[in-house]
């Protein structure tokens, strides 16, 4: 797991790609309008080091059967659920602030968990298959996960597929062997100046010519060439 330390680092090695006013924004670490929320996030790990907290911010993974962050893990009973109530308390109480990089993260993966899971064994994917691939490797890399979920939606009585802007809500445009292209748009995206990685995800009431529109995926780590 990593310290407070090997996180902001890992922050830096990526390839810049955040703006503010028009200003391409090189060391989120740094800059007066990220750094702090790098503070708050970097607070988790330095809390999971320490002996009072540990039971609280970490569990053993049942996929690499590893120490990990409790952000990074799937709620398997009540008691996982409490826990996870008890971590976000905590953090609140400790950061004084929302750290949308690892708390938005949280719930895209155990919300995909089940929903992959079921998808498979109704449809024959491999989607849940794939995620749990990804997780293993997030986990081992101990990464910050921020969830993109809000559309730009436009006039919200109407479907994603019946605006007048298709790009309103993300959606599917091109499905290639080597895997998918999508355009359109997510905002608010809570903490994602403090993630590795970006976890998007669809909306809610799609009906059947909304499909192109149900797409979920991972906006991987991308480092500096």
């Amino acid at each position: 797991m990593k310290t407070s330390k090997e996180y902001k680092e890992s922050l830096q090695r990526m390839r810049p790609n955040i703006y503010k006013f028009g200003e391409l924004i090189k060391d989120v670490t740094t800059h007066p309008a990220t750094k702090r929320t790098i503070a708050g996030h970097a607070q988790i790990f330095d809390a999971a080091q320490k002996a009072e907290y540990k039971d609280i911010l970490t569990t053993t993974s049942h996929l690499i059967h590893e120490p990990i962050s409790r952000y990074l893990s799937i709620i398997q009973s009540p008691d996982d659920m409490i826990a996870n109530v008890r971590m976000k308390r905590l953090m609140f109480n400790l950061t004084g602030t929302c750290t949308g990089g690892r708390c938005a993260g949280f719930n895209a993966i155990n919300a995909m968990w089940a929903t992959t899971y079921d998808m498979d064994h109704e449809l024959g994917t491999s989607y849940h298959t794939r995620l749990q691939t990804w997780l293993k490797n997030a986990q081992k890399q101990d990464i910050t996960l921020a969830g993109a979920l809000t559309d730009p939606k436009g006039d919200r009585s109407k479907t994603p597929s019946h605006q007048c802007d298709p790009d309103l809500s993300l959606h599917t445009i091109e499905q290639r062997n080597d895997g998918i292209i999508v355009r359109g748009a997510k905002v608010m995206i809570c903490g994602v100046a403090a993630s590795n990685e970006l976890f998007v995800m669809p909306g809610i009431g799609y009906k059947e010519e909304d499909k192109d529109y149900a797409i979920s995926f991972v906006i991987l780590e991308m480092l500096k060439i």
